[in-house]
């Protein structure tokens, strides 16, 4: 349950960050990533299969960075964040639900660009739940 609370705030405040600066800052997603991992180490639940999905989707979102897609470093590294908080079991979900979640706000906003956190941020949520059923 900490871990979930844990992610919550660090979510919240990337999230809420990223959308009103455009930004992920290092300052704040390193250290919590460090902290997620003690935490998750802590409660016995640091596998290595966490790291599996954490190179997932450092593979995944590199793609978008190499193609110059509006996409950054602070997100690919939110990414990870949120990968190893998701596990490797719900990597796909939070994958899938990230584009969809991010479509959907483009799309009620009426922006051509927003911050990504947020819909990462609702994804992992999301797929953590469901891995958790």
């Amino acid at each position: 349950m900490i871990i979930f609370v844990y992610f919550i705030i660090i979510a919240s405040v990337i999230s809420y960050i990223d959308s009103k600066k455009g930004i992920i800052p290092d300052k704040i997603i390193i250290p919590a990533f460090i902290g997620l991992v003690i935490l998750k180490w802590l409660d016995a639940s640091l596998s290595f299969y966490d790291a599996i999905a954490v190179f997932i989707v450092l593979v995944i979102f590199l793609i978008p960075i190499i193609l110059n897609m509006a996409f950054g470093g602070g997100d690919l590294r939110f990414g990870a964040f949120c990968a190893l908080f998701v596990g490797l079991e719900g990597i796909g979900y939070f994958i899938i639900f990230a584009g969809i979640t991010h479509l959907m706000l483009l799309g009620i906003l009426r922006k051509k660009s927003y911050g990504f956190a947020p819909a990462m941020s609702v994804a992992a949520i999301i797929s953590y739940t469901i891995g958790k059923l």
